[in-house]
């Protein structure tokens, strides 16, 4: 509505634009989902170096791929990831309970670590009288194997004051959590007894009876891969070094639910070629890519070399051609950092066999290393049987929706349909420039069509605008041919 003048004068208004920006979307975010020594279950955790995630998740472990598929991201350049630990029903919280000081103790304090696992055994409490108020307040300090990490101070056991004692804790500890169990003691005999070196015990890392549903998990429960659902940014997924067929469908499920990430599989250990293709031909996804074979790396646990699965590795290796080239340029023919070895070295003669199946081959060349050495995806649709085509679709999608955001509830007309082609345009445009689009002209390379043709009278009576979205994604060099011909002057001969 148009603003009323009353008066004379002169007046200057602001009027939004013609056209309202696209911001590409991020493609390089990957998601890891495993068995960690620490960290709540079931949360994903933003996670940007290798030293922010030994603090949060704990270092390698034996019976675990999932740290050093995070430090095989990190190696080949990614900055960004989120990671879910999981766990399964026997998983437990190492606690304490403590009594107060009255004539006759009663429970008064329970002190948790932080989370579920055997880290919360190395943990211990001293407890104190407060520093302020002796008399009535107290201090709780924290060790892990014996060094002092945190040091709460001047803490209340009455709940209606400030410095209540989970008030204080509770949500702000890197290491403990606690419960107050109420005694029925007065103040301040209620306070925990003084004490030094009480130990935490019972914690468990769930290990035990862990199975694929685990990792899977639940939407209802919003676990396993399904804890992703509350992060939007996410590319690329996976669950390192499980397998299974369960796992890895569920993994193509989720990620074809979501339609904005794939999965990246491994194959699974000690595969033969031919196995490989069979395993890969149990799944058709374009939400999938599969990569073989397994890792060789320098373990600094056992100062020897260690087969991993790459899915981390290859993770890494998307974020970094996606910073270097753009989504558009397919994860192909790149080093492999952190790689010493291979557990299996493909011969040309089985990659003819392996790569037409979509199994992407790890290959080893004299002199230039450890490489990349495929781009397809786990589908049988010839239009996406390349991973830079399904995730650059990926991108342009979920860059337009988030980019139009604005146009819900505006006047379904001529001026809308105008603003969406001119905004899509300006983005497409910009994807043409950088060589993501395919075509001599722009004509060629993309189109985007809202008008009365795709927005009839029962489209709009339907209360929707429907735009017509092409693009002509430029395809990758695959196979580089040379043909020679033998050149004599004015005559020629053919070889």
């Amino acid at each position: 509505m148009a603003k009323e003048y009353l008066r004379p004068g002169v007046f200057v208004e602001e009027v939004p634009g013609g056209a309202y920006p696209i911001e590409g979307v991020g493609t390089s975010t990957a998601g890891f989902v495993g068995i960690a020594t620490r960290g709540a279950l079931n949360t994903p955790k933003l996670i940007t170096n290798w030293s922010q995630f030994i603090r949060h998740f704990g270092d390698l472990r034996r019976d675990s791929f999932l740290a050093y598929a995070v430090q095989g991201f990190f190696l080949n350049k990614g900055s960004r990831c989120y990671v879910v630990r999981v766990a399964s029903s026997s998983a437990a919280i190492a606690d304490v309970t403590l009594q107060d000081r009255g004539t006759t103790p009663v429970d008064t304090l329970d002190i948790q670590a932080l989370n579920e696992g055997t880290w919360g055994d190395d943990l211990a409490v001293d407890i104190e009288d407060g520093t302020e108020d002796p008399a009535n307040e107290f201090k709780i300090v924290v060790y892990e194997n014996g060094f002092k990490v945190e040091t709460w101070d001047n803490l209340s056991m009455d709940d209606t004051k400030e410095n209540f004692v989970e008030n204080v804790i509770n949500g702000k500890s890197n290491y403990i959590q606690v419960v107050d169990l109420d005694s029925t003691n007065t103040a301040p005999d209620d306070r925990p007894a003084t004490q030094t070196g009480t130990a935490l015990s019972g914690g468990a890392d769930g290990i035990s009876g862990i199975t694929d549903s685990e990792f899977v998990g639940s939407s209802a429960n919003r676990s396993g891969l399904y804890a992703f659902d509350e992060v939007d940014e996410v590319n690329s997924i996976c669950v390192p070094g499980r397998t299974s067929q369960t796992v890895v469908q569920g993994g193509l499920d989720y990620c074809a639910g979501r339609a904005d990430c794939g999965f990246i599989a491994d194959c699974p250990k000690g595969s033969d070629p031919s196995a490989a293709k069979t395993f890969r031909e149990q799944f058709d996804s374009s939400y999938g890519y599969c990569y073989y074979p397994w890792l060789r790396i320098n373990d600094p646990l056992t100062r020897t070399t260690k087969l991993v699965p790459g899915a981390g590795h290859l993770a890494g290796v998307y974020a970094r051609t996606d910073a270097e080239r753009g989504v558009h340029k397919a994860p192909a023919n790149e080093v492999v950092y952190g790689a010493v070895g291979l557990e299996y070295k493909v011969t040309n003669g089985e990659q003819e066999v392996l790569n037409p199946a979509g199994v992407n081959c790890i290959r080893f060349f004299p002199g230039r290393g450890i490489r990349v050495w495929g781009a397809r995806t786990m589908s049988s649709d010839p239009n996406l049987t390349l991973i830079h085509k399904r995730r650059f679709l990926m991108f342009v999608e979920e860059s337009i929706d988030e980019g139009t955001q604005w146009a819900p509830f505006e006047p379904n007309d001529e001026v809308l349909w105008g603003k969406i082609v001119r905004s899509v345009s300006a983005f497409l445009k910009r994807q043409y420039l950088e060589g993501a689009l395919f075509g001599e002209t722009e004509e060629e390379a993309y189109y985007v069509l809202c008008n009365e043709e795709t927005n009839p009278p029962e489209v709009r009576n339907a209360h929707q605008v429907v735009t017509e979205v092409g693009v002509n994604i430029v395809d990758t060099a695959e196979f580089v041919i040379f043909r020679l011909r033998q050149w004599q002057g004015g005559g020629e001969v053919s070889e």
